[in-house]
């Protein structure tokens, strides 16, 4: 059988990671061409040679691309860092080196990868959320939910120090809702609700139960479970806000504890409501997320490994024509489980607390802060009109 691939699809399916990379594959193979692969699957031709022509790459890294006259294929989990090839003189190869390299991967290729199988069955979901009848178009409202350390075990027998709570995925997520349910019946009918995670709402990062870093912790259950229920918490309170708000804004800043799961997190939540107009999931590649709305300037940090002295010359360097176009100007952090404040050349600075129970880490360390979580209503015009702050906990 002939293909028209650059790479022989039998030898892309070796650098296939995903199931539906497999199956687009195994189509193309059985099919004879990419156009029957597509018409088998049903899918746009485009789709089917888009991830052809990722797998060549990922084949071409990996020392594999025919047509380049590279033919030597690196060990698992290496890609080629160098290759020096020497040709006969009728144009054939007669030696090639290939220095190999441990296989890097982008932030934006794990997502990729991650979310490539799930478009079937995530993207274009439709929600039926009605829209509020009356909105105030003056007004936004920010649910502030400070590092949540979702997937976190707490057991408060073993604790002897701060709160005497236990903590796990079911705790956590009824806390949540509780909490949230309560600041809605009182944030008032702002037109914006804005879903604002300040960091470290997962409390593991990989399936290793680490962090980012590598710090092992404790943790109720495996990494995937953790992932699924709390996305599905996500898009329950987006639900929830959608009957308070005409439009839900959701920001999920990248912790220590979870930069790549923050990533993931808002990903997912961008196919879930990528047919739903109402809701808009800002993108969080990096560390810093800005909001401009009227005339306020909202920047969101985690807060770690950072000083306000540093952020402000970053917001001031690169948001120069939003700083010039606000007259309010925030900065929202977590990191550090209690509420401070600070004002440094027109710019609030705020820490804002959490709800999470200590573990056993932070009780034998005798740490211990207030529980709790704030929701603030700004104006378009004058900034901070209003907040509500509630407490959890013994």
């Amino acid at each position: 059988m002939m293909f028209n691939q650059k790479v022989d699809p039998r030898v892309l399916k070796e650098f296939a990671e995903s199931p539906r990379q497999r199956e687009v594959i195994d189509a193309v193979i059985s099919q004879g061409s990419a156009t029957k692969a597509a018409t088998f699957l049903k899918v746009n031709r485009r789709s089917v040679d888009k991830m052809i022509t990722r797998l060549e790459e990922k084949a071409a890294k990996g020392g594999i691309s025919p047509h380049r006259d590279l033919i030597h294929q690196t060990a698992a989990g290496f890609e080629a860092k160098r290759i020096s090839t020497a040709y006969k003189d009728d144009g054939s190869v007669a030696l090639q080196w290939v220095i190999q390299e441990p296989e890097k991967k982008s932030l934006k290729e794990r997502l990729d990868l991650m979310l490539e199988g799930m478009k079937d069955d995530l993207s274009g979901f439709k929600l039926p959320v009605k829209t509020p009848a009356k909105v105030n178009a003056d007004y936004l409202a920010m649910y502030i939910l400070g590092d949540h350390h979702f997937g976190m075990l707490a057991d408060s027998e073993t604790k002897i120090s701060g709160d005497d709570d236990d903590w796990d995925v079911k705790i956590a997520s009824q806390v949540l809702l509780e909490s949230t349910e309560r600041l809605a019946k009182r944030v008032g009918d702002a037109e914006v609700g804005v879903l604002l995670n300040v960091g470290d709402f997962f409390h593991a990062d990989s399936s290793k139960n680490e962090t980012t870093n590598g710090t092992r912790v404790d943790v109720d259950t495996r990494i995937g479970k953790t992932f699924k229920l709390g996305g599905r918490l996500f898009q329950i309170l987006i639900d929830k806000m959608l009957l308070t708000h005409k439009k839900v804004i959701v920001i999920n800043v990248r912790g220590n504890h979870d930069s790549d799961m923050a990533c993931h997190l808002s990903s997912c939540l961008e196919l879930l409501y990528d047919k739903e107009p109402r809701v808009q999931v800002l993108q969080n590649y990096s560390k810093f997320v800005h909001l401009q709305w009227h005339n306020n300037l909202f920047v969101f940090h985690h807060g770690d490994r950072i000083k306000h002295e540093q952020i402000l010359q970053a917001v001031i360097k690169n948001l120069d024509d939003e700083w010039s176009q606000s007259k309010n100007r925030y900065c929202h952090l977590g990191h550090i489980h209690h509420h401070t404040a600070r004002e440094i050349s027109t710019m609030h600075f705020e820490h804002f607390g959490s709800l999470t129970s200590t573990d056993q880490w932070h009780s034998d360390s005798g740490y211990g802060s207030e529980r709790s979580m704030t929701a603030i209503v700004y104006h378009k015009q004058t900034g901070e009109d209003s907040r509500v702050k509630i407490k959890v906990g013994k």
